[in-house]
């Protein structure tokens, strides 16, 4: 990981000469390196496609690699949008460590209902080293899925936070 000190300077009087607050500025401007970190950028959004739920429930899961399993009372009914995982395109050094801290989160629906979304797994498995400067990384999902009398049908939409970790 970047580990990055931050010097303070406390009490620095008016008196001082300006060849020292230069020198001290100076100082602190090459320890704390400043990287402008860029966005990542989402080539395509998880989806779940369209399915309906038996009394029990159950899950519905995509791959990294995109293909969906369903569990339980859940049947995928095969029309409109189709299963997909999250790629994401991330900008680091080449030679970092990758990492993802593993999320989940609460998608409502137009009632306020709710469903549980977790990542599940993703492509290249993290922890990894990249490679190259712009690193695509396809991220699977788990949505947890009530039964039919506990969510009503509907669109169902959320935010979905993941943390990358990027070290040397």
């Amino acid at each position: 990981m970047n580990n990055y000190r931050l010097f303070m300077i406390i009490n620095l009087k008016i008196k001082q000469e300006i060849g020292l607050v230069a020198t001290v500025l100076m100082l602190i401007l090459y320890v704390i390196p400043v990287n402008a970190q860029s966005p990542p950028t989402i080539i395509q959004t998880l989806g779940f496609g369209t399915f309906c739920t038996g009394s029990a429930g159950g899950t519905i899961s995509i791959s990294p690699a995109g293909i969906c399993t369903v569990t339980g009372d859940v049947i995928p009914i095969g029309k409109g949008m189709v299963c997909s995982p999250i790629i994401i395109e991330l900008d680091a050094p080449v030679g970092s460590r990758m990492a993802i801290l593993e999320t989940k989160s609460l998608l409502k629906g137009n009632s306020g209902n709710t469903m549980v979304l977790r990542i599940n797994g993703t492509d290249p498995a993290t922890p990894f080293i990249t490679r190259q400067e712009k690193t695509s990384i396809s991220i699977g999902g788990t949505l947890i899925v009530p039964g039919s009398g506990q969510v009503p049908a509907g669109k169902y939409t959320g935010q979905l936070f993941i943390t990358f970790l990027v070290g040397e």
